[in-house]
């Protein structure tokens, strides 16, 4: 049995996941573990799984311990590596995940790019205010800044001018008319009916 081997003997869902998503996007780093942990809360909050990982509200997002614990784990087996705040995959970790990817459906492996596609890209304030806007249950203190309801539109209209975002979905996020965003952005100069 090789290496790879070993470490899918012990593949949780959760490993699964965590290994997946160090996967994704040609095995970019993933910058930060508050961004690792945010990202891996939306991945279960879009499967519908219900968090099972025990998620609590913390300062720069959900925070679980369950998945501090399995990323301790993986560097340990030598799958991850942390440089810095950069928490990456090895060449170990591209042979478990590649064997990983081979057992999922190409839909959640997709889901899973697109998510590290999106949110690593994001400075962790317009991470967060994408987050507490969102999940506004999930800060337990976090930032006053990212609270401030006009560098949350800051932050929201950042993601939408780097097309991380729609204007839909900016709107939403800011809980107004679609109408608003577009007049915001100018590429609405005339008033619409509601």
């Amino acid at each position: 049995m090789d290496a790879a081997e070993g470490a899918l003997g012990t593949c949780s869902p959760l490993r699964r996941l965590v290994v997946l998503l160090a996967a994704a996007n040609e095995g970019e780093p993933i910058r930060g573990m508050a961004r690792l942990q945010n990202i891996m809360f939306m991945l279960t909050e879009e499967d519908g799984e219900g968090h099972p990982y025990g998620y609590a509200a913390g300062d720069l997002g959900p925070r679980s311990d369950a998945v501090d614990e399995e990323i301790r784990c993986l560097v340990e087996e030598g799958i991850l590596r942390i440089d810095g705040e950069d928490i990456s995959i090895t060449r170990l970790g591209k042979e478990v995940a590649g064997r990983i990817a081979g057992e999922e459906d190409r839909l959640t492996l997709i889901v899973i790019d697109d998510h590290k596609d999106m949110f690593n890209d994001l400075t962790i304030d317009e991470l967060l205010a994408y987050m507490y806007s969102e999940y506004p249950d999930m800060g337990a203190g976090p930032p006053a800044h990212v609270l401030t309801a006009a560098d949350r539109e800051r932050h929201i209209m950042s993601m939408l001018k780097k097309e991380k975002i729609t204007s839909g979905r900016a709107a939403e996020l800011l809980g107004c008319h679609l109408e608003d965003i577009l007049r915001r952005t100018g590429r609405l100069r005339t008033r619409m009916p509601r």
